[in-house]
């Protein structure tokens, strides 16, 4: 009877013991949960901060192992830092259901993530092969087109790095025919020239007002297709593309006419109507920016001018600041 009595015992202290490790853990868990929007933004920093630290050591031992095992074949250069293109979201691609499978050489695969992400190692090593690119054909004399009718942001920023490294875009809607046709362009140029010399001249005078306010529009909508162009003698030698799918119009022309192309493109472009290509984030506007203006950069050490990314600090290097635009809502309706 003792011994029933203390296996009773036992069991009901066991029980006991189970009833209020589960209550602690309740407890815990209601105390972590209550305590989660205050503690949450200092743990998660804490531990981004050290997945990213991870990241970024796996990424440049890879990139030591692949400088090692390839020494005669590449040449390699430190154009930017790993931490700046994890800044710029240059890695994110797209969600899985959207991704071309050709583009599987270029993405890590994980089935718990909501959207691809680009190897980091292959952004650099790619980035470096149409930076050398670009620096022999420029040295070579080559004419550089710069090509982007993504958004009013990166519209402004490839008009401005064409215009520092002193090559040519077009950042409006393509014409058809721009590089096929180009003769027909080249008589919209040179209407373009003969408005503005017009206009500058006192000639002028002799016409109507209402003639005037005719001749600056048409010289608005001419400066606004063919602007960026009009000083380009002949056919690019390279076009420098956002998006092989925005863009396509212009690569089909570049490739019909074998005129190389330099690419960024996510994990939904077809790699093989690019000549170079450079995976990257084409969704993120920090992205392209910090792209763009490193691509212009091999144009820069070509014609040895002041550079603004290559060679500079990361401290040095300010990516802007992306402000989203609320939805406007309707207005209310009032009964």
């Amino acid at each position: 009877m003792k011994a029933k009595k203390t296996t009773n015992n036992n069991e009901n202290t066991n029980s006991t013991t189970v009833v209020e490790k589960k209550e602690n853990n309740r407890q815990e868990q209601k105390t972590l949960s209550e305590h989660s929007n205050l503690s949450n933004s200092s743990s998660t920093s804490n531990n981004l901060v050290k997945n990213l630290k991870v990241i970024r050591e796996n990424i440049e031992a890879r990139l030591k192992t692949y400088i090692n095992l390839n020494k005669s074949n590449t040449k390699l250069k430190k154009l930017i830092s790993i931490s700046k293109l994890m800044e710029a979201g240059v890695y994110i691609g797209l969600p899985p259901f959207l991704w071309n499978p050709k583009m599987n050489i270029f993405i890590y695969h994980n089935k718990s993530q909501k959207k691809r992400i680009i190897d980091i190692l292959k952004i650099i090593v790619f980035l470096n092969r149409a930076y050398n690119f670009l620096y022999d054909i420029t040295k070579q004399g080559g004419k550089i087109l710069f090509v982007g009718t993504h958004n009013d942001f990166i519209k402004k920023h490839i008009a401005n790095e064409a215009k520092r490294v002193g090559e040519y875009f077009i950042n409006q809607r393509w014409l058809g025919g721009t590089l096929t046709n180009y003769k027909t362009i080249i008589n919209s140029i040179n209407k373009l020239h003969r408005l503005t010399s017009l206009m500058e001249s006192d000639e002028i005078n002799k016409y109507p007002k209402k003639e005037q306010v005719l001749m600056n529009k048409k010289i608005v909508k001419l400066t606004k297709f063919v602007g960026g162009i009009k000083n380009m003698k002949g056919l690019p030698n390279v076009i420098i593309t956002i998006d092989p799918i925005l863009e396509h119009n212009a690569i089909k022309e570049a490739r019909q006419l074998k005129i190389p192309i330099i690419s960024i493109a996510n994990t939904n472009a077809n790699p093989d109507i690019i000549d170079f290509i450079i995976p990257g984030n084409t969704n993120s506007n920090r992205s392209l920016w910090l792209l763009l203006s490193i691509l212009a950069d091999a144009i820069a050490e070509a014609k040895k001018i002041p550079q603004v990314i290559v060679g500079k600090k990361d401290e040095e290097i300010i990516l802007p600041e992306m402000i989203r635009q609320a939805k406007k809502t309707s207005p209310t309706k009032w009964k």
